[in-house]
């Protein structure tokens, strides 16, 4: 049994990620739950969705730069230029590009402030319960972590980047910039399945784009395999510590609690419980279940 070092965690509450989050969930099909974000969200996420839709780059790719990017600027010309020179690049096309997305996005902060002027402080107040618990049951949960798998598994920092509850608990991991994206609920709004359980499962995704754990994984599959992954992983580091009772049922829960999607047909909980049991047996090197695991789902 290893001990691993806890992952440092900076907490912090971007005004702009609060905005993108909501942006990016009804963009997505989630049911906005929070009535202020409600009333204004929809008009400037369409706006923006299309002013993604038009830069030529995935739009998965770059919805989730500008998500990472948030944490660290506010300014929405900057976000909007890098999250395009990392995904489509400087061409000819890239001032008028960078200025479409910019007007975009800074539309849609100017409506959110408007609605929502205290949000950075709001936010602030919030991060009290998650950050408790986490102070009290996540390093074990980390230890645990690395004992189902390997050591050095995990990062040694992240950066947790509250928003304002827009779906009733939600969040993700960023893998290119070390961050997780968490709502700020102020109660665990699925009691089999506690937000420090959530927040672990976010921060166990971080360090898997690193080449001894993913070379073989495409970079575009890599967020949604590792999502996958650490479902099993995170639950049975949670029964642990007595956070929750492992089953198959308590996987299908929590893919619905934290909102994967996973293409028609596919019975994810069949192949994540076999992926899993096959990992527990064989112990092979991580890397090799991870690319396991990304053929399995196809």
């Amino acid at each position: 049994m290893v001990t691993a070092m806890s992952t440092n965690l900076q907490w912090k509450a971007p005004f702009t990620t609060s905005c993108l989050h909501a942006a990016d969930g009804i963009c997505r099909g989630l049911t906005v739950v929070d009535p202020v974000l409600a009333d204004v969200i929809g008009r400037p996420a369409a706006e923006l969705k299309g002013a993604i839709e038009s830069m030529g780059a995935p739009p998965g790719r770059l919805w989730r730069q500008l998500l990472g990017l948030s944490g660290s600027s506010e300014v929405s010309r900057h976000i909007a230029e890098t999250a395009l020179a990392k995904t489509v690049g400087r061409g000819q096309l890239f001032e008028a590009q960078a200025g479409h997305l910019t007007a975009a996005l800074s539309r849609l902060q100017a409506l959110v402030r408007a609605a929502i002027p205290n949000l950075t402080e709001e936010l602030a107040l919030r991060e009290r319960p998650l950050r408790e618990q986490w102070e009290a049951r996540g390093p074990g949960l980390l230890v645990n972590i690395e004992n189902l798998t390997e050591p050095e598994l995990l990062a040694e920092q992240a950066d947790v980047l509250l928003v304002r509850p827009a779906f009733g608990g939600a969040g993700a991991a960023h893998l290119q910039s070390n961050a997780v994206r968490i709502e700020a609920v102020l109660a665990n709004p699925h009691a089999e399945l506690p937000e420090v359980v959530r927040l672990a499962w976010l921060v166990a995704q971080l360090d898997l784009d690193l080449p001894r754990h993913s070379e073989e994984i495409q970079a575009d599959r890599l967020p949604h395999v590792a999502r996958l992954a650490m479902i099993p992983i995170v639950l049975k580091a949670a029964e642990a510590v007595e956070l929750v009772r492992y089953s198959p049922e308590l996987v299908g829960q929590a893919m619905a609690a934290w909102h994967l999607a996973v293409p028609p047909g596919l019975d994810a909980v069949g192949v994540i419980g076999d992926w899993w049991e096959t990992y527990q047996l064989d112990k092979t090197p991580f890397q090799v279940a991870l690319a396991a695991l990304d053929a399995m789902v196809g």
